[in-house]
């Protein structure tokens, strides 16, 4: 556990956090989020909404139960692994698979000379957030812009080996994230990545925005909605510069 002394909260910090939306992209077959009025400020005198969405929408957390028979929920995750010291590694020049090599080069090239317990994996050039429309803000619930799909397919999206996923665990590192829908291949049935470290007590973050963010060492802070018995939630994700 970190000490509250030492953590860096007066420096900048980045939120890292895929924004839920009906335009937000989800991978194939997921609920589509909705947001729907149910109550308003010029008829009832206060707001109120309809949420609507998947565990994995946008920015979560995968719990053990996501691919691990009586796996923890995520309500019983230790919220003390979802923040810490974390180093962020740019493959954003990369296609196809990291192996635990590949790894290993962009981790010694940071020369950490501190501990740190959180893996964020940078993939993508582009971002989940995209721009508002008055036609994408328009949406109606239920309905989604499929304009507004990543342009991320199994055959141009980056990812972990099972390879790299043994070395994330050797390492001791607790918690790893990526910019991507999965740390899985998008075309793997068997998610070897997911079931090595979710079996192994490291946690997985999936969906962060990581655009903006140069690699390097950062104070990480995630916090997943705690919904009781559930495979995953959305979460909320920092990082905290400390420059």
């Amino acid at each position: 556990m970190f000490a509250p002394k030492k953590a860096p909260f007066k420096k900048k910090i980045i939120d890292i956090t895929v924004p839920i939306s009906p335009s937000t992209p989800i991978f194939p077959g997921d609920p589509e989020p909705s947001v729907e009025n149910i109550c308003t400020l010029e008829k009832d005198g206060f707001a109120v909404s309809k949420l609507v969405f998947g565990s994995h929408t946008g920015t979560h957390v995968d719990a053990p139960s996501h691919v691990l028979k009586d796996g923890p929920t995520v309500d019983n995750l230790n919220i003390e692994s979802l923040m810490g010291q974390a180093v962020v590694l740019d493959f954003s020049r990369i296609n196809g698979v990291l192996t635990d090599s590949i790894l290993n080069k962009a981790y010694n090239g940071q020369k950490i000379s501190e501990s740190v317990s959180i893996l964020l994996v940078k993939t993508q050039k582009s971002s989940f957030r995209k721009e508002k429309n008055s036609e994408t803000s328009n949406l109606q619930s239920g309905e989604s812009d499929k304009r507004m799909e990543p342009e991320e397919s199994p055959e141009n999206s980056v990812y972990l080996d099972a390879g790299a996923a043994a070395w994330i665990f050797r390492q001791g590192f607790k918690t790893v994230g990526i910019d991507s829908f999965s740390v899985d291949s998008l075309s793997s049935e068997s998610l070897p990545v997911h079931h090595i470290l979710l079996s192994n007590n490291v946690n997985i973050v999936e969906c962060l925005d990581l655009s903006s963010v140069e690699a390097g060492i950062y104070f990480f802070l995630c916090l997943p909605l705690k919904v009781e018995g559930c495979d995953g939630a959305p979460a909320r994700a920092l990082l905290i510069s400390y420059s």
